[in-house]
């Protein structure tokens, strides 16, 4: 009896105890078997009891579970359910349209040479052009722990533009704009755009300089480099054997040394101290106090002004005036001067044409004016005649054809082109206020005259059909 009792006290004890262990985050569920019968099997529809004794529905490993009970792995923890990890939401993200780096982006030749002077330190946009722009936050998916409880997800956070001045924001938000032409910066975290670029020098340090809007250099601009501008060039110290193409005007306040090479290309007026062994050439004036040895071209006027105001030595070219005070050099260096007539004759064929094709409107106004007289004589002529059938009808057909010759005389009339002179031969002249040297080589449109003896305070002019040298009136000198 007693063997017996014991027999069912023993089979009434647990041959093995499940423990578990629930992650901090509630996502996975640990579980190891610790066997009080080292005989004792454990059967996967136990576990399974177990966890959902534990309230763990959701995530269970069913398969693992199942491998774990056939090997027999007891000892060994395994994860017995899985939950599903929240995917967060993504934050808001700025997009720059430009590199907002500090690195110095060299170009490489053709020949895998680097190029140091092109830095492309300069970013240029027009106004309108996207800077930057926000890709909103994007949606994540919420999970779910073992206990089968919703994981909210965590929202992404909004951004915002950070932005200075010449900057706007679209209308939808997501976008900031350049509001003018210039250079994009970046500069603590900041976007804005400058429409004026300043600078010391233009040297190793800056590298060439090409910017959509104005210039303002403070020091000078070395050997070797360029600067081209859409707008203002305002240049403090002074211009080497340097490329400088500018689209409005170029100041120089201390002058040119082109070595030889150097050269100005503007749309504007050039204004510069002095300019020396160098090719400048404007679409309108060129104002200095001294030309030497330079090659210089004005779609207007060359006007020296100043102590010097003169030119000594290359070739000044000009359409309207050459102004100066002293051309040439007592060495007699050769200084050639230049009066482009090109315009001026273009618009004499021009009034040529025009008087040509007057004449012959002319011719046919007359014919026409003779056939309405004949018109109106023949009215009265039959209207003096004692007709009675057709006389109304004659009449009619007159009054007709007066009418159509009238219509015609209007249209020739209308024809006739009125001729205007806007420009005189005698308005582009050289005017020098002081003394103009010997070996002096001037061209005025299709003449040539070479001054073989100084010459003082005159103005030299093509008349039509002579180069004129005549003294200066004070009224040469208001300019």
């Amino acid at each position: 009896m007693d063997s017996i009792n014991e027999n069912l006290i023993l089979a009434d004890q647990p041959k093995y105890k499940i423990n578990h262990l629930v992650s901090a985050n509630k996502l996975k569920v640990y579980l190891r078997i610790e066997l009080i019968d080292k005989e004792a099997e454990v059967d996967y529809e136990e576990i399974l009891q177990y966890l959902d004794e534990q309230n763990i529905v959701y995530g269970i490993k069913n398969d693992d579970i199942k491998v774990y009970c056939t090997k027999k792995e007891y000892a060994k923890e395994f994860v017995a359910a899985c939950g599903k990890e929240p995917i967060d939401g993504k934050d808001a993200e700025v997009v720059y349209n430009f590199d907002v780096s500090k690195e110095k982006r060299f170009e490489e030749n053709l020949d895998g040479t680097i190029d140091f002077r092109n830095l492309n330190n300069i970013i240029n946009v027009k106004k309108d052009d996207l800077l930057c722009y926000i890709i909103p936050p994007q949606l994540g998916e919420d999970g779910i722990d073992v206990y089968g409880e919703t994981i909210r997800y965590v929202k992404g956070r909004d951004a915002s533009f950070n932005y200075g001045k010449n900057t706007y924001i679209s209308k939808d938000g997501f976008k900031l704009l350049a509001s003018t032409d210039g250079c994009v910066e970046f500069k603590n975290e900041k976007v804005y755009v400058e429409n004026v670029y300043k600078v010391s020098n233009v040297d190793n340090s800056t590298g060439n300089i090409d910017f959509i809007g104005d210039v303002i250099i403070s020091g000078d601009v070395k050997e070797g480099f360029s600067v081209t501008v859409k707008g203002n060039i305002k240049i403090r110290g002074m211009v080497e054997g340097a490329y400088i193409n500018c689209d409005g005007d170029v100041v120089i306040s201390k002058g040119m040394n082109g070595m030889g090479k150097g050269s100005i290309i503007s749309k504007g007026n050039i204004t510069s101290k002095y300019i020396e062994n160098a090719t400048i050439i404007s679409d309108k004036c060129i104002y200095a106090d001294a030309l030497i040895n330079s090659n210089v071209k004005a779609g207007e006027s060359i006007i020296l002004r100043g102590a010097m105001a003169a030119i000594i030595g290359g070739v000044s070219q000009a359409e309207k005036l050459i102004y100066a005070k002293t051309i040439g050099s007592r060495t007699n260096i050769e200084t050639n001067l230049v009066l482009d007539l090109t315009k001026y004759q273009e618009e004499q064929k021009q009034i040529e044409q025009k008087i040509k094709s007057n004449r012959e409107l002319e011719k046919r106004l007359a014919l026409k004016n003779n056939e309405l007289k004949e018109y109106e004589e023949k009215k009265d002529l039959i209207l003096s005649l004692q007709l009675n059938d057709n006389k109304n009808t004659f009449i009619k057909q007159i009054l007709l054809s007066k009418i159509r010759i009238n219509n015609e005389i209007s249209k020739i009339k209308g024809q006739l082109k009125e001729i205007t002179i806007t420009d005189n031969i005698t308005d582009h002249r050289i005017i020098c206020k002081g003394i103009m040297y010997s070996n002096t080589r001037i061209s005025i449109g299709w003449m040539k005259y070479r001054v073989r003896e100084d010459l003082s305070h005159c103005k030299i002019y093509n008349d039509g059909n002579y180069i004129s040298v005549v003294p200066l009136n004070p009224g040469d000198l208001n300019l």
